[in-house]
């Protein structure tokens, strides 16, 4: 049977307070309180919100301090994050002055306990058509399974290539993204699904 508390259980509603705790603590410093919570998400009584953020603390996503206003903390903060400006003021810009619509987080793509996460530098243009080029670093998370279309690093022979995984009636195979380059369809091992790319110019 399965465990009603364990983290993959997460509802979306739990999910989407989980998220609205995380930018809260990431805008203003300091975690939502039950009722900010409750108005932000339309629910009618504060014992709602407390069921959830019970259930978050159960499936260890944050933890509940007794008796204090704003007390959630997130087990798993974010730990870096990078402004996304929407609009600059004319001349120099000064970050200062500029309008943030959003945060990216970078947090997908670090290590942790929960994912193992490596990079690999891109040679040769077979994958160009993708829009992944020589000197490009692609950022890939360790798995032994990925889905047909899905972009992957793999290891044929003694050597590591990326590659878009397909599948046909003969089974799976992996197809570059230009024309020159011939699908491969000899044995290999999948080492990870490519989830960025970091270009420098």
């Amino acid at each position: 049977m399965k465990d009603a508390d364990t983290p993959s259980d997460i509802t979306a509603r739990q999910a989407s307070i989980l998220g609205f705790i995380q930018r809260t603590i990431n805008h203003t410093g300091r975690p939502p309180t039950i009722r900010e919570i409750g108005k932000h998400f339309g629910f009618k009584s504060t014992g709602t919100t407390r069921d959830h953020l019970k259930s978050l603390s159960r499936k260890g996503f944050i933890t509940l301090t007794p008796r204090q206003s704003r007390a959630i903390n997130l087990k798993t903060p974010v730990a870096f994050r990078i402004p996304m400006i929407g609009s600059i003021v004319a001349g120099m810009p000064d970050i200062a002055l500029e309008e943030i619509d959003e945060y990216v987080y970078l947090d997908e793509f670090l290590p942790g306990p929960d994912k193992q996460i490596f990079a690999l530098k891109v040679r040769g243009d077979s994958m160009k058509d993708a829009g992944i080029n020589p000197g490009d670093i692609a950022i890939v998370r360790r798995q032994r399974i990925a889905d047909a279309g899905q972009v992957v690093a793999a290891l044929v022979g003694h050597e590591a290539t990326i590659k878009t995984l397909e599948k046909n009636k003969a089974g799976f195979y992996l197809k570059p993204a230009n024309a020159s380059y011939p699908d491969i369809r000899e044995p290999f091992s999948i080492l990870g699904k490519v989830i960025a790319v970091i270009k420098k110019f």
